[in-house]
Formats: C-alpha cells, structure tokens, sequence
C-alpha cells in the first residue's frame, strides 16, 4: 500500500488541472456561442449585407483567442493528447466560425472554390508556433477537417434562404463549391472514424443543393452551367411526359378500331 501513496499527488494534480481546463473550455464555449449566434443572421441576409455582421465577430473572436491563450498556460507541454478530449469539439467549433466567415466574406465579394488554409485559421485563433513545437496546444488536422464539412453542412439552408430572398443564383455557387471540395476530400486517406462518417454524409448536403438548383431550373430561375445541365434534365423528364399521354392515347384508338371490326 505504500509503495502507492505517491501516486495520490500525482492524481490529484492531475485531477486539478483537469478541473482548470474544463472551466478555461466554459469560457472558450461560451463565446464560441456568442459569435455562431451572430453567424446564424447570416440566413436572413443577402451576399451583399452579409459583410455588415463581420464587425460584429471581432470581439468573440478576440475572446475566443484569449480563452484558447489561457488553455495554453493550463496544459503542460507535452500532454496534448492526454487532455485534448476535453476542448477538441470546441476547438472544431473555433475552426468553423473561421471558416465560416471566410466564405461568406469570400461569396460577399464574388471568390469561388477557395477556403481558408489551416495555418491560416491558427493565425486567426491566435495559436503559436511553439505551443505546437511543445505539443501542448494546436489545432489538430482533424479538428480543421471537421470544421470545413460542417461549413458544407450549413450550405443546404443557406441556399433556401438565399433564394427566399431573391438571390436565385446562390444555390448554383454552393452547389459547385460543395462538390469542389467533397472531391478534395475524397483525394484525402481518412483513417479518422468519425472524421470519415461525416464526410460520407456530405453526399446528402450537395444532394439536396442539387435538388434546390433543379427546382429552380424548373421554374427558369437561376444561371450558370449547373443550372443550365438542371434545366436540360428537367426539359427532357418533361418531353417523357408528354409522350406517355400520347401513347395511351394511340393505345386506346387501335383498341376502338379493332372493336370496329370485330363489329362488322
């Protein structure tokens, strides 16, 4: 029995720093909230006055690197892993408002097909160099992954609500930059379970895009080649239509012709 009391330190310091990290992660929580609320009035906005909600964000960025600093100060080097489990959603959360805004800054201003680098994300969350050097804090690959699929994940309603608001052509932009990136991602040797699951389901989030561009095409709202390839389709589904009518029509005339006969 003795020879394990001086584990009872050990736990116990282990145990406060836990402690330490989960209330430093309240924080980081409580204003990653803070600016994903001021990014969901982005669905009742337009491209061009979305820009007016990035002022907004400076502040619980500002806040959400200065939580992430304190986490630095809590986790001792070399004991990433051993902690991470902790603030790793919140981490991906962090990614995503970055990522998030990028777009949408980049869709404001015209900018297809590109998102934000990982170097660049820990630039904005104020990671430094040698917390990762010391692996005791960084944004993880798989954290910034994450972070883009939940991007696509938001795309679906964003394009209703576009189109709600007049801007027909969104669905088109969204629609061929979700596939752009799914096929990055499909390049990529996901070994992660959760990270390949989720990038699976990314299928339904350009499946329904496509779905909202055809409905568009339709009703001839919309440009751009996919809306064009949308339209094709619907013109053709609606020939087809047209020729069964015709050949229960042609049916029926050969059924009376030969009661006619058999008539006579």
């Amino acid at each position: 029995m003795t020879s394990l009391e001086y584990l009872t330190s050990q736990l116990e310091q282990d145990s406060l720093v836990r402690d330490q990290i989960r209330e430093s992660n309240k924080q980081l929580e409580k204003h990653i909230r803070e600016a994903q609320a001021i990014l969901n009035k982005v669905h009742s906005q337009t491209s061009k006055t979305t820009p007016t909600l990035f002022p907004l964000l400076a502040s619980p960025i500002s806040q959400i690197s200065g939580s992430i600093k304190l986490l630095a100060t809590q986790i001792p080097q070399h004991q990433f892993y051993r902690y991470n489990d902790i603030f790793s959603r919140s981490l991906q959360n962090a990614s995503f408002i970055v990522v998030w805004r990028d777009f949408l800054d980049r869709d404001s201003r015209g900018e297809e097909g590109q998102v934000l680098a990982l170097e660049h994300v820990r630039g904005s969350l104020g990671f430094k160099e040698e917390w990762t050097t010391n692996s005791q804090l960084f944004l993880p690959v798989e954290e910034y992954l994450h972070s883009l699929i939940s991007l696509l994940n938001e795309l679906p309603r964003l394009a209703v609500n576009r189109v709600t608001l007049g801007e027909f052509d969104a669905p088109v932009r969204f629609a061929r930059f979700a596939k752009d990136l799914s096929t990055a991602f499909s390049l990529l040797n996901l070994k992660n379970d959760s990270l390949r699951k989720r990038f699976d389901s990314i299928k339904y989030d350009i499946k329904k895009l496509e779905e909202i561009v055809y409905d568009l095409s339709l009703r001839g709202l919309g440009s751009g080649s996919s809306s064009s390839e949308a339209s094709a389709h619907a013109k053709e589904g609606n020939g087809n239509e047209r020729k069964r009518p015709a050949g229960q029509v042609e049916g029926e005339s050969n059924g009376a012709e030969k009661r006619a006969k058999g008539a006579e």
